[in-house]
This record gives C-alpha cells, structure tokens and sequence, in this order.
C-alpha cells in the first residue's frame, strides 16, 4: 500500500491549525487524499467550541450529550475510518492522541511528526508509530513507500 496515493487523516490541536493546512496541501501535492478537520473547504463538517458555550461549565458527560458535539465525533470518526494513515501533528493534546491510538488500532499506519522535538518531552507509547520524524521530506518518502532514514 505504501507507495500507491494514500488516504491520511491528520490529528491535531487547533493551535497548529495552520500547520494542519499545510500538511494538507503538501500532501495533496504528493497526490495523496488527505482529511483536516479544520478545513470546511470539502463540504467537511467542522467544528469549533465556540458553538456550545463556555466549556468552563461543561465536563465530559454534558459535552457528549450535546448533539453538536456528538456530530463532530461522528464526522471525525468517518474520516478515521475513511484514512489508511494518521499523521499526528504535535504538540496535540488528548483528543488528537486518541485518535491517533483508536487509528492505530484499526490496522492504520501511524506516523508522528513535530517541527522540533524539545528535550523532556517524549511518551513510551509513541513506539506504536511507524515513522517518529521531524522531517517532513521523511514524511513524503514513507508515504511514497521509501524508507526513512
């Protein structure tokens, strides 16, 4: 599969909202298929916080029961499934994790990429990526079905 254009979500925080953006566009370059939740521009249901009030009065419970955001977790779930890749964009927090975790679990190639590593901050669990790079040329060639260094 690797080599033949792939189908890639991208997980992340909307802090790196641009770069999400970018990863899309240089991948849609590479002629792959890629899904950003932060671009509504493909008819993509797109979700922003704003919607549903203060969260400082919302937990998870009540946040979950709302029907908008039971929809962005369907629509994210749809692109999951939908992808042969992840491409976990960090820093991310939890929600980006899990889905990068739940992608993985599924059978789907997972790749994590940051700008810059900072020192101090690593997790054992990254072992289940199947590239950890700051390159993003190293990104290209994996997709593209060469090895990275």
């Amino acid at each position: 599969m690797k080599g033949d254009p792939m189908k890639v979500y991208i997980a992340s925080s909307w802090k790196m909202s641009e770069w999400v953006i970018a990863w899309k566009e240089a991948l849609e370059k590479e002629g792959h298929e890629v899904d950003a939740f932060c671009d509504d521009s493909d008819m993509r249901y797109v979700f922003y916080f704003s919607e549903i009030g203060d969260p400082a009065n919302l937990d998870a419970i009540n946040f979950l029961a709302d029907p908008r955001s039971r929809r962005a977790f369907e629509e994210d779930k749809k692109w999951l499934d939908w992808a042969d890749v992840c491409l976990l964009v960090l820093p991310s927090g939890k929600s980006a994790h899990l889905e990068a975790g739940y992608a993985k679990g599924q059978g789907k190639l997972l790749i994590i990429w940051q700008n810059e590593f900072p020192k101090g901050e690593f997790d054992v669990m990254y072992g289940f990526a199947d590239l950890i790079t700051n390159s993003a040329l190293d990104v290209v060639n994996y997709l593209a079905g060469k090895e990275a260094p």
